[in-house]
C-alpha cells in the first residue's frame, strides 16, 4: 500500500512541474512572437510611411484629409504620384511626376515645352507656365538633369508644384505612393 501511495505522490507532484515547464515554453513563444512583430514593425517603418493629403492640388485623385501610403526607396517612374519635401518650402508635398530626366524641354516666354515622345522629336508635349524665377533658372536647359524630376498636382490650377519651385530633386523624394485611404472610408472605419 505504501509503493501507491508514493507512485500517487509522485504522480501529483508531476503536474506541478509540467505546468512551470508549459509557462516557460508559452512566456518564450510570446517573447519570441513578440521580437518578430517588433523586427517586423521596424522594417516596415523603414519601408513605409503615411501620409495625410492636405489641400486640392490633387483632387480628384486625392482628396483632403485622405491617408496615402508611401513606399520609401521605389523606382520612379512618369506619372507616379510620389511624396517629397523641397528646401526652402514648408511641409511634404504629393504630386505626379510628369518630367523625367533626360525629357527634352524649351523654355519660351515663361512657358516650358516638355517633350515626353521617345524620339525627341516633340511629339508629344506637355506646356506648361512657369513662375519667372524658374523659368530664369530653366532658361539655359534642353534637357531635364539626371536626378531631378519635373512634379504637377492633379488640379493643375491650384497646385504649387515645379512650377513655382522648380525641379524635385531625387535625394528629397521619399518614395512612392502606393496606395491611398479615401477620406469617407477612413471616417467610417475610425467610427466603427
Amino acid at each position: 500500500m505504501a509503493s501507491v501511495r508514493s507512485r500517487q505522490t509522485k504522480k501529483e507532484e508531476s503536474p506541478p512541474h509540467r505546468s512551470i515547464a508549459k509557462s516557460l515554453v508559452l512566456t518564450i513563444l510570446t517573447l519570441l512572437l513578440l521580437v518578430v512583430l517588433f523586427i517586423s514593425g521596424q522594417l516596415v517603418r523603414r519601408e513605409y510611411s503615411f501620409h495625410p493629403i492636405s489641400g486640392t492640388s490633387m483632387s480628384p485623385t486625392l482628396t483632403e484629409k485622405d491617408m496615402v501610403l508611401v513606399k520609401k526607396r521605389a523606382p520612379i517612374h512618369r506619372y507616379d504620384v510620389i511624396a517629397f519635401s523641397v528646401k526652402g518650402e514648408e511641409g511634404k508635398f504629393v504630386k505626379r511626376v510628369i518630367g523625367m530626366p533626360g525629357d527634352t524641354m524649351f523654355i519660351r516666354n515663361d512657358r516650358m515645352v516638355l517633350n515626353i515622345g521617345e524620339h525627341g522629336d516633340f511629339e508629344t508635349t506637355y506646356t506648361f507656365q512657369l513662375s519667372p524665377a524658374v523659368a530664369e533658372e530653366f532658361k539655359d536647359l534642353t534637357k531635364i538633369p539626371k536626378g531631378l524630376y519635373f512634379t504637377t498636382g492633379d488640379h493643375i490650377d491650384v497646385s504649387k508644384d515645379s512650377r513655382t519651385f522648380g525641379f524635385v530633386y531625387k535625394k528629397e523624394i521619399e518614395g512612392r505612393v502606393q496606395l491611398h485611404l479615401p477620406s469617407l472610408i477612413r471616417k467610417q472605419a475610425e467610427s466603427e
